[in-house]
């Protein structure tokens, strides 16, 4: 090995010593940031609606349908959506919807629960058309995971 190749392997191996695992750790924070912030495709979810000229079918990316029934289970006012997912059968149809949210203390729990169902099933069925499951076709599950007082911003 030439002098100047000794020069350059015990600058690279100065280097690697700086190397610190809070380093990395920082570099990997910003790795998975930009990798979670990537366009991910979201499955399709299939609607029809009946025009006066005919039937038209169409499909919502479920990550459309999860954002529109956050912004209606933000409309009650004891409830905050945590995180909302759905499935769907082979045929793109909705199955299932499941609905986490942060309840209000001392409200009550059964029934809080059941304006959440009645208002997603309500959802569904204006933004899925003629597609829309019917309340008994279509599981829409509520889970209370949290409770926090009124006064919490996050409610």
């Amino acid at each position: 090995m030439a002098m100047n190749d000794d020069a350059v392997l015990d600058r690279a191996t100065l280097a690697l010593r700086r190397h610190t695992d809070q380093g990395w750790t920082l570099v990997r924070e910003n790795a998975l940031l930009k990798a979670l912030s990537a366009f991910r495709p979201s499955a399709p979810v299939r609607g029809r609606t009946t025009t006066p000229t005919g039937v038209v079918e169409y499909f919502i990316a479920s990550d459309v349908l999860v954002t529109t029934l956050r912004e209606a289970v933000v409309a009650v006012p004891s409830a905050s959506p945590l995180t909302i997912t759905c499935s769907t059968d082979d045929h793109d149809r909705l199955v299932t919807v499941t609905i986490e949210i942060l309840a209000a203390f001392d409200e009550p729990l059964l029934p809080l629960a059941s304006v959440v169902r009645r208002l997603a099933t309500s959802h569904l069925a204006t933004v899925l058309g003629d597609l829309a499951p019917e309340a008994v076709a279509v599981t829409v599950d509520v889970a209370i995971t949290d409770v926090a007082d009124v006064a919490d911003e996050r409610l």
